[in-house]
């Protein structure tokens, strides 16, 4: 029975380390998905808005559908398929429809969002007709750069009544080799380590075990940085036959430092910055005797110094070294010692230490993996809120923070202006230079107009080359002379490569509480100021303008 001893610990192992990658890969991946639930259906109101706003609350579209000229109204659409090029599908449904603006659902794994038609000022639309735009649910999560699920008629619940599944298996085939690494290590291990240490093996190994289950714990409690490395090192003086002393490094911006230590004084040697060429010498050798110890990296007097006051250098006398490795990063180095015998240390000591290195290795795995997560949860979150063109805050952000600064507004009884911006002969550029040059253009621009208002104020793209700002407590004169800075800036000839390109801008501009009090209310009348501006030859216009004479 007992030559089946490492076999038995090696598939436990593997077992272990499977389930803990599969879990954690479930785990994460619901969450994800989840997150990206909010975040897909977001992004697929925002785009319904805009596309009301652009053609749904249009004077023009009202009369050709009110009026039956269907022909006139399916040049519109085919105009909108074209700005819109997510759009595979536009059609007229002859039924009214039970909400206000649009609502949006699902049927085959498309997006049907369907649309009241409006006139200009929202005083009356269409009541008999609706409009229905197919999207591809598939293509918007291509968009959106997601590839681990995928649209399915079946599946699991996702948004919009639209059903999802994996595009991939919860367990990549890192994880399992790795798991097959380690198992394979440390059945190799315990072979080794049985052959050689006898009847006290299982001793030996249920401590090892016991160690090892405690800095899982320790770890899934939440902590980690320097007091999980503190504990790690403790544990590893326990299971590590003869260490009564030791010291923890890791590689930090290419200088290795002490991050943990028993028996010295850690916040002595923390001033100690080994260079990569020392470290990977150090590692050469893993058990040194104590004349190894008092001759290594002598040439360094101010290092000795303080490892002789601090590290007790000169009383070790036998010390065992040993990374641990993620692939070929040592993410940390083990300095354990003795000091009572050159020979403390022996190839059985050696062997407890590499396998104790082998699971904390998996912990700083996993340690690495949640560090990924949190960096693409950070990333999910900054596309969430921002233009991934221009870098600006997108539509969702804007009308987020908008209303929260309405709020203070209100509180404060200050003005906020509304800046509704929309560039001149961009189209120009699109047509004549295509729209990968087109989109370097809007992120130039976009820098621009960023620098050129206020840092209290709030800039957004809405899609398309169209802008909005937000501008908190801005008198006349100080809009007059920021509304001169904005079309000096945008006007100035933009620079690519050996092209020149230069483009115009209409601002319309509306006035809380003066013309509105609603955010909504506030952006259309802005909107309305700049197509007044745009129709007259204006440069610029007020809603309050805009009004009296339309």
């Amino acid at each position: 029975m007992s030559k089946f001893v490492p076999l038995l610990v090696a598939l436990l192992v593997f077992a272990f380390l499977v389930t803990i990658f599969y879990l954690s890969a479930k785990s994460y991946f619901e969450s994800h998905v989840q997150e990206l639930g909010v975040f897909f259906a977001e992004s697929v109101k925002d785009y319904a808005k805009y596309l009301s706003l652009s053609y749904f609350q249009w004077s023009e579209m009202y009369e050709f559908l009110s009026e039956n000229r269907l022909e006139e109204a399916s040049i519109l659409f085919e105009e909108l398929k074209s700005n819109f090029a997510e759009v595979e599908e536009v059609k007229i449904l002859n039924e009214s429809g039970n909400f206000d603006y649009f609502k949006i659902d699902s049927k085959n794994g498309k997006i049907h969002m369907y649309f009241k038609v409006y006139n200009d000022d929202l005083s009356d639309f269409v009541s008999s007709k609706t409009v229905l735009a197919v999207v591809d649910a598939q293509e918007w999560l291509d968009k959106l750069g997601v590839t681990h699920i995928r649209i399915s008629p079946t599946g699991k619940e996702f948004v919009y009544g639209l059903r999802y599944e994996p595009s991939k298996s919860a367990l990549d085939s890192f994880s399992i080799l790795s798991s097959i690494g380690l198992a394979l290590t440390t059945f190799l291990a315990v072979q080794m380590v049985r052959l050689r240490i006898g009847l006290s093996r299982e001793r030996k190994f249920r401590k090892l075990h016991e160690a090892l289950t405690q800095i899982s714990e320790y770890y899934l409690k939440g902590q980690n940085g320097e007091r999980l490395y503190q504990m790690i090192l403790e544990k590893a003086i326990e299971v590590v036959p003869k260490a009564q002393a030791g010291s923890v490094l890791i590689n930090r911006q290419g200088k290795h430092v002490y991050v943990a230590a028993v028996g010295y004084d850690l916040e002595e040697l923390s001033k100690i910055e080994y260079p990569e060429s020392v470290q990977k010498k150090w590692l050469e050798k893993p058990i040194k005797k104590k004349s190894d110890m008092v001759n290594f990296n002598r040439e360094d007097e101010k290092t000795l110094e303080i490892l002789k006051k601090h590290g007790r250098v000169e009383d070790i006398m036998c010390s065992l070294v040993v990374p641990v490795q993620i692939g070929k990063e040592i993410v940390l180095t083990f300095n354990l010692e003795n000091f009572e015998r050159e020979e403390a240390f022996d190839e059985e000591a050696l062997q407890i230490a590499k396998l104790f290195a082998n699971y904390v290795g998996v912990v700083f795995l996993k340690i690495k993996q949640d560090e990924q997560i949190l960096q693409q949860q950070k990333m999910m979150e900054y596309l969430y809120n921002h233009d991934p063109l221009t870098g600006l805050l997108n539509r969702r952000a804007f009308e987020e923070y908008g209303e929260k600064l309405l709020s203070l507004a209100k509180r404060e009884r200050k003005k906020v202006t509304l800046l509704f911006l929309d560039l001149l002969k961009f189209k120009n550029i699109n047509d004549e230079y295509g729209h990968e040059t087109g989109d370097l253009v809007l992120k130039v621009l976009g820098s621009k107009l960023e620098k050129a208002f206020r840092e209290s104020d709030v800039v957004a793209r809405f899609g398309g080359d169209e802008f909005v700002a937000l501008l908190y407590d801005c008198d006349r004169d100080s809009l007059t002379h920021l509304l001169d800075r904005v079309f000096q800036i945008v006007e100035e000839p933009t620079q690519l490569d050996d092209k020149t390109f230069q483009v115009g801008v209409n601002i319309g501009v509306s006035i809380y509480p003066n013309d509105t009090q609603e955010l909504d209310q506030l952006i259309r009348l802005a909107d309305m100021a700049m197509y007044y501006a745009k129709k007259r030859g204006l440069k610029y216009a007020m809603a309050s303008d805009a009004e009296t004479k339309v």
